[in-house]
């Protein structure tokens, strides 16, 4: 079985099952049939992670689970005699730690271990709601952006519950490697306005692949030679090194959970990590932490300095200095009760509004972010808010909870059908009246209902990343994907082409150029050429007759530190930058000498409402990414060329998303092949 691909729909049975619970042998087939017998659900998409895949699956009873399959087919083969059992004992470690914790608030329950086929997997709760980071743009804030300090103490108190419960326990439990990706904001017992509302948050800690539950000198940890570090950003030093074998004892202590929390409640207090973005790729996230304090948590007023100082307390280099969960979760009581609503005389109602931003932003009803769609004016006391055209496209997808499904059957109210209507199911023709329709729409919100009225979007401007579409090139099936409305600027100046696809699976493989070159970037290279010209005419004459011409921003140089590198051309089938599938990077994420890349590659277009929307970031790996040729993982274009990389080598290179979904760290020379995934507009 391939381990983390399984297909929509698909019926998979367990081949053999061990419940975490103790069943009577009365109820043991009963039990069999609840469990070992799942469908894939159709409308969810899959969460990828570096060793497994969870997917949302039903039983026979229509009853959800979470279906948390170890991946094991990306394993080279010299290699999978040592690496497929250490990570098989990982998993099953995990399973460990998570049965320690099943029946406590706060954490999914668990179900059960077992086999499909050769493959360990773990079935568990599905937690209907939202990940800490898509919540994050949906809680109240200022006119800054800044996060209502209420709202962080709020979800630092909910953190710390099931934290302190699992201090309880006869074994001791440390999750390890919290983030804003594994804190689970629940909403189907209590709605996320309610809890947004009392400052009361309904949490779920998940993915316990770096938790502990069992005794220092016993750990798997030491025994298999298994050192698993923690997310840097947030992770305290002690899980940030394999150098130093003294640190066993404090990598079973709940400070390292209390230390994540707090540096995930200073991000979103500053906005930023204590120690600033990007410590991922410092030489030493080790040595940065150890040998330097974090950055300064000013106060936006002396109402905050307990909430700050209880932050920061939290965040001391060495275990025994920080502030205990106990201790912290009494002063943040203590702070919201002093600091309540009763007693607050500027009610949050008045001064916060959800956020504009290009993160995924409020499920709400869009034209509730102020922009200028919405005709709503920022007050002439603030400063001018930059607010991406993108923003919008309203609404967050869970990776680990409810995606939304956009693509979902809706009734049509156009071409006179009354049948339900999908992506798939309609001509080029007819997509090509919609974008049409998209296209001349008046304001963004308008744009999103049109598009929504054909089952392209939710109501939110969600999009349906399972929805595809069929096609043909070259007589080989392939299929696209909608990645966004109203994006690309039509190159007649007219305004936006209202529906923008990507191919979702490589077409070919081919170099950027047949033969090496010094400068010329995209503008120049063979790959351009050939994308107008030959791959158009492999196409479906249908589909081709319907194609529009857009403009694209483009280093067209190469190998430079000018950021006037970056002209446009005009293009009708094109290949995507890192800017579109990443978003803007920050310039201080580069090390000194290095930020002109920044100002280069923040000016090759702005990022499509579908990876906003899937959480693509600029410094990380994202799912989303990973295709495959075949039935491999396989390297893909981007039209970026790299401008160190190409001044130093002294030929041409461009930027390559990785096997593992990376967009930034695996470019190459021009002249070696690699997949091309290309986009076009109607």
């Amino acid at each position: 079985m391939a381990s983390h691909s399984l297909q929509p729909r698909q019926l998979i049975e367990f081949t053999s099952f061990d419940a975490a619970f103790a069943v009577s042998p009365d109820d043991e087939d009963a039990t069999r049939r609840r469990y070992m017998t799942l469908l894939v659900d159709a409308q969810y998409a899959p969460r990828r992670g570096a060793s497994s895949t969870v997917y949302r699956v039903s039983n026979t009873e229509c009853a959800v689970f979470a279906l948390k399959v170890l991946k094991t087919d990306d394993i080279e083969e010299e290699g999978r005699a040592r690496v497929l059992p250490v990570r098989v004992r990982t998993f099953l470690e995990e399973y460990r730690a998570q049965a320690v914790v099943s029946h406590l608030a706060g954490f999914p329950r668990l179900y059960g271990y077992g086999m499909i086929d050769d493959v360990p997997a773990i079935l568990m709760e599905w937690i209907e709601g939202f990940t800490l980071n898509e919540v994050t743009p949906q809680l109240p804030a200022d006119i800054y952006g800044r996060i209502d300090a209420r709202a962080i103490a709020g979800i630092g108190r909910a953190v710390l519950s099931p934290i302190i419960a699992a201090k309880s326990l006869d074994e001791s439990f440390v999750h390890r490697d919290l983030s804003p990706k594994n804190i689970m904001v629940r909403c189907d017992r209590t709605p996320l306005e309610e809890q947004v509302k009392t400052d009361t948050y309904d949490i779920c800690l998940v993915d316990m692949g770096s938790a502990t539950a069992v005794a220092v000198d016993s750990s798997l940890t030491m025994m298999a030679n298994i050192w698993r570090a923690g997310t840097p950003d947030y992770a305290p030093p002690e899980m940030l090194t394999s150098d130093d074998p003294t640190l066993v004892g404090l990598r079973s202590s709940s400070a390292i959970d209390v230390y994540a929390l707090c540096s995930i409640l200073y991000e979103l207090y500053a906005q930023t990590p204590p120690y600033g973005r990007g410590i991922s790729f410092a030489a030493s996230s080790y040595r940065v932490k150890m040998d330097n304090d974090p950055l300064p948590l000013v106060p936006r007023s002396a109402a905050d300095t307990g909430l700050t100082d209880a932050i920061m307390a939290g965040l001391a280099r060495d275990q025994a200095d920080r502030i205990d969960a106990e201790d912290l979760a009494a002063r943040l009581d203590s702070w919201l009760a002093e600091y309540g609503r009763e007693a607050d005389t500027t009610k949050a109602s008045d001064t916060a509004t959800p956020r504009a931003s290009t993160a995924p932003a409020s499920t709400g009803t869009p034209g509730d972010t102020p922009n200028k769609d919405a005709g709503q004016a920022v007050p002439a006391t603030a400063p001018a808010r930059l607010i991406s055209r993108r923003s919008f496209l309203a609404g967050a997808l869970c990776g680990a909870g409810l995606v939304a499904a956009g693509g979902a059957a809706v009734y049509t109210k156009g071409f006179g059908l009354l049948a339900p209507r999908t992506l798939g199911s309609y001509t080029w023709q007819e997509l090509s009246d919609i974008s049409a329709e998209i296209s001349a729409a008046e304001n963004s919100a308008d744009a999103i209902a049109i598009a929504n009225r054909y089952g392209l979007v939710d109501a939110h401007g969600n999009i349906d990343g399972n929805a595809r579409k069929d096609i043909e090139f070259n007589g080989i099936p392939l299929q696209v994907q909608l990645v966004d409305i109203n994006h690309d600027e039509l190159a007649d100046g007219s305004g936006y082409a209202g529906l923008t696809f990507m191919f979702s699976e490589i077409a070919i493989s081919k170099p950027m150029n047949d033969e090496p070159y010094t400068d010329g970037g995209w503008e120049a290279c063979d790959m351009r050429a050939y994308l107008n010209s030959n791959f158009m005419d492999k196409l479906p004459t249908d589909l081709a007759e319907l194609i529009v011409p857009v403009t694209k921003n483009t280093n067209n140089v190469g190998g430079t530190k000018d950021p006037a590198c970056v002209t446009p051309t005009e293009e009708t089938v094109w290949l995507f930058s890192y800017c579109e599938l990443a978003g803007q990077r920050a310039r201080l994420t580069f090390n000194e000498g290095y930020r002109f890349l920044a100002d280069i590659l923040n000016a090759e277009g702005s990022q499509y409402a579908y990876f906003e929307q899937q959480h693509v970031m600029p410094q990380s790996a994202a799912s989303c990414l990973i295709r495959n040729l075949e039935s491999d993982q396989d390297y893909w274009w981007l039209r970026s060329a790299s401008p160190d990389v190409s001044m130093s080598d002294g030929v041409v290179t461009f930027n390559r998303v990785g096997p593992n979904g990376d967009p930034f760290h695996f470019a190459t020379a021009c002249t070696e092949t690699s997949g091309v995934l290309p986009g076009f507009c109607l």
